[in-house]
């Protein structure tokens, strides 16, 4: 056999050299096996150790102790077994390592990526369908929502007057398998959906919302929504005139979007059933 290929395998030169000798002989004492395969005989010993370790050599316990090579066959498996579980411990704690580095240069809880979008002083034509259509065709597992009490019904006309446009939003996700999590104060989004789903002639897309599409009532003043569990998105409020919105902040880091659905489970336990 290539001592190469023992080499690869993490034997070195003296290790490959004893136990190809041993393999030719039925067992060897260590003297006799140091002369035959030309490994000096103060590391003889420390190279059987070695390979005893690997389970490459049995030690045969006689007077003096003699020395033999464990088939290839199952002890190059067991070697190999061995090496795979300590590769995956190596790389779990390499994870850990670098989780913990990376927890080390952003312990403020700063998120890292983030990027704001201003709405226009009024939205014309399908301008914000368009928009919304957009955004929403990017989700690809879950939305969570939660409405802020100031969208009560009066609370602001701008949502009231965009109620239609988000409600067939959610319809739409939930026709492609999203699935859609609404915590709603009481506002118009309720009747606009309840009507929309009601007009649903399709007993098995009914089904299928049912299973997608959850709505609880909370009267709650957070207000955010989590995309797929990684994307959070934040209100800009108009300070004059809180009742408006100036945009959107989309904040992309999972460990930020983590702290809200946190929060988000907590309100959701709390909110009474409403679809």
């Amino acid at each position: 056999m290539n001592e190469k290929l023992l080499a690869k395998i993490g034997l070195n030169k003296y290790e490959s050299s004893v136990y190809l000798t041993l393999l030719k002989q039925d067992s060897m004492e260590a003297s006799k096996l140091s002369h035959a395969s030309k490994v000096p005989i103060g590391k003889i010993y420390e190279v059987l150790k070695t390979l005893k370790n690997y389970e490459l050599v049995e030690i045969q316990m006689s007077r003096p102790q003699r020395y033999r090579a464990v088939d290839p066959k199952s002890a190059l498996k067991l070697m190999y077994r061995r090496k795979e579980e300590e590769t995956l411990n190596e790389l779990k704690m390499l994870k850990e390592t670098f989780d913990e580095i990376e927890r080390e240069f952003y312990n403020d809880n700063s998120p890292q990526n983030v990027e704001t979008v201003f709405w226009p002083d009024r939205f014309r034509n399908n301008e914000l369908n368009d928009m919304v259509t957009s955004f929403f065709e990017k989700i690809e597992h879950e939305i969570c929502v939660v409405i802020h009490i100031k969208y009560k019904p009066g609370g602001s006309e701008l949502y009231d007057a965009s109620i239609s446009t988000f409600s067939k939003a959610y319809l739409s996700l939930v026709q492609r398998g999203i699935k859609v999590r609404i915590l709603d104060p009481g506002s118009q989004l309720l009747p606009s959906l309840k009507e929309l789903i009601d007009s649903i002639e399709d007993l098995s897309l009914k089904r299928h919302l049912k299973n997608l599409m959850e709505v609880r009532i909370l009267e709650t003043e957070y207000n955010f929504s989590i995309i797929d569990s990684r994307i959070t998105l934040l209100d800009i409020e108009d300070q004059f005139n809180m009742s408006r919105n100036l945009g959107m902040t989309r904040i992309y880091d999972e460990s930020y979007a983590k702290r809200f659905k946190t929060k988000f489970d907590e309100l959701w336990a709390k909110g009474e059933l409403f679809l």
